[in-house]
């Protein structure tokens, strides 16, 4: 069934994907690190600090639709936590995904994490006024209410069609995202207007700090789709398109060149079909905190 999904998103989306692929220059030149670690994704590891609250999961309801919330037991006075919005595939739901994607093993107890459900599958295709751009915006002014938070942290995580959902929702709803994640997903595309290089583009449309994670052996969404992700976002955030840097892990690189917080990187993985990386979770989560310094 869930094969089956993937291949209808890739008949619908890839030929839309690969219409603006062909329009790509060469690939961009590799130039060193100017300095011994990458100011963009440098590797870190996120072992279990001792003392850290223990994270309480629970199952949650905003008007309608449902999420699972995963936040600290006992969230620590005057902390405003960043909240980290983790979007499922076609064929989930936000508690099958944390069973394979517990984000909070990279952030702790340092951040709130929402898996939102899509009952129907993230809509990709409306334009304005588009239903599930409305209904995280009511989620994260639902935890709000609940916690401190730091609205100029909050962040999307996505897989495959949640991937390009968190593409969607940052070029609709600019400002809402401080960066975004996209795992096996792809840039934004059929949107109201269009960039002078012929790329999608929102009205009022932003920079927005972005990840592209992609495997090779992806038989859901084909790799060409997360490696335009990058390129869009590097095009849209107006970083040197015709050059990247390498960073921490070997599988990514980072566009050079990007304003401040508006970085671009994009992470390559060989080995990896239609899933996230082992390592998604930690290189998101530290191109988040690198893309919210100040």
């Amino acid at each position: 069934m869930v094969v089956g999904v993937l291949l209808v998103l890739a008949w619908l989306v890839l030929p839309k994907v690969k219409r603006l692929f062909s329009k790509h220059a060469p690939p961009p030149t590799l130039v060193p690190l100017p300095s011994p670690e990458s100011a963009v994704l440098p590797r870190r590891a996120y072992p279990e600090r001792p003392g850290r609250s223990p994270m309480r999961v629970t199952k949650e309801v905003v008007g309608k639709r449902r999420y699972l919330l995963v936040a600290p037991a006992t969230p620590e006075p005057g902390r405003a936590y960043p909240v980290v919005l983790v979007l499922h595939g076609d064929g989930g739901t936000g508690t099958t995904f944390h069973e394979g994607f517990p984000f909070e093993k990279a952030s702790g107890d340092r951040a709130i994490l929402a898996y939102p459900d899509a009952p129907s599958g993230w809509d990709l295709e409306t334009t304005r006024d588009n239903e599930d751009v409305a209904f995280l915006v009511a989620l994260v002014d639902a935890l709000a209410e609940r916690f401190t938070i730091d609205r100029a942290r909050v962040f999307a995580a996505g897989y495959s069609r949640g991937g390009f959902f968190a593409n969607v929702m940052a070029c609709q709803r600019s400002g809402f995202f401080r960066a975004i994640s996209s795992s096996a997903g792809g840039a934004p595309y059929g949107q109201a207007e269009t960039h002078a290089n012929g790329f999608p583009k929102c009205p009022g449309q932003a920079p927005t700090a972005a990840i592209a994670l992609h495997g090779r052996l992806d038989f859901g969404v084909t790799f060409d789709s997360g490696r335009f992700s990058a390129e869009y976002w590097a095009y849209v955030n107006g970083c040197a398109t015709t050059q990247i840097e390498p960073t921490g892990y070997d599988e990514c690189v980072a566009y050079r060149g990007c304003p401040a917080e508006k970085a671009v990187a994009f992470c390559d993985i060989s080995d990896l079909g239609h899933w996230v990386w082992d390592r998604a979770a930690e290189a998101s989560w530290t191109f988040f905190q690198t893309q919210s310094a100040r």
